[in-house]
């Protein structure tokens, strides 16, 4: 029986230390494409920002921006931009309490400051920024940023749910929140290319390793998470892998292949 694969980027497909997707996952995954499996690529980059890691993979789709954008062969199937007139307003209240903002277009992001708790986490991602135009006041925004730490999520986390009801909020870095569509994740992503390709949730398998993998792993039939992932995504997920710098991916498919929770090769 054929399976639908998704694989998130940033620290499970893609190592940060050398910036590369190893060569045993692209091997891989590409055996199981090979053998008639679906690829899908979740991610929480934009189109433009997760492009060179996705053209290595091939997928049959890519969803980007935690689900609020979906392409397949380059070209836009699903989007679904945040509310403008809720995001002005979240940008404004968030100025008052003194924490920057930012959008991430699709190739170039845009800060309201440059200070260290803004420019570590795109540094970490390598994302493109600007300060001097604020585009999201023209232009749809699929995907927005709030940068306050961590230790403030009990409060503030609520706080900014209770009055704009319009978003939903995942934790992606100590220092950064991405602000998203109420009720548009991953998952809802996953769940829209599953519609597409006719594939239940029990034939679907993800990989993932962060907070915003929450949803996409709790609603497949296998959920796999990193080795080096969150451990609050471990804890639900059903198998733990090695971690990416230990060939997580390719040693994870061959264990689940020799369990036979997946299928081997055919050829």
């Amino acid at each position: 029986m054929k399976r639908i694969f998704f694989f998130d980027i940033d620290h499970t497909l893609l190592d940060h230390h050398s910036f590369t997707i190893p060569a045993s996952a692209l091997k891989a995954i590409a055996a199981l494409r090979r053998d008639g499996h679906t690829i899908v690529v979740a991610t929480g980059r934009s189109h433009a920002q997760a492009r060179q890691f996705s053209d290595q993979v091939q997928p049959d789709y890519l969803i980007t921006q935690n689900g609020a954008r979906i392409l397949k062969d380059g070209q836009e199937k699903l989007s679904i931009p945040l509310s403008h007139a809720s995001l002005i307003a979240l940008f404004e209240w968030a100025r008052a309490q003194g924490y920057p903002f930012g959008v991430n277009l699709d190739g170039l992001g845009y800060l309201s400051e440059a200070v260290p708790c803004t420019l570590e986490p795109l540094a970490a991602t390598r994302t493109p920024y600007q300060t001097d135009d604020p585009a999201y006041l023209r232009q749809p925004v699929h995907q927005a940023w709030l940068f306050y730490d961590e230790r403030l999520d009990p409060q503030t986390a609520e706080t900014i749910l209770a009055r704009f009801p319009a978003f939903d909020l995942v934790r992606w870095h100590r220092t950064a929140i991405d602000i998203m569509p109420r009720g548009v994740n991953k998952w809802t992503g996953c769940q829209w290319v599953l519609e597409q390709t006719g594939f239940p949730p029990e034939q679907a398998v993800a990989f993932g390793d962060g907070l915003n993998d929450m949803q996409m792993l709790q609603g497949v039939g296998l959920s796999v998470a990193m080795g080096n992932g969150h451990p609050d995504l471990q804890a639900i997920a059903d198998y733990v892998a090695p971690a990416l710098d230990r060939d997580g991916i390719a040693v994870a498919l061959a264990q689940l292949m020799e369990s036979g929770k997946i299928p081997r090769p055919s050829g």
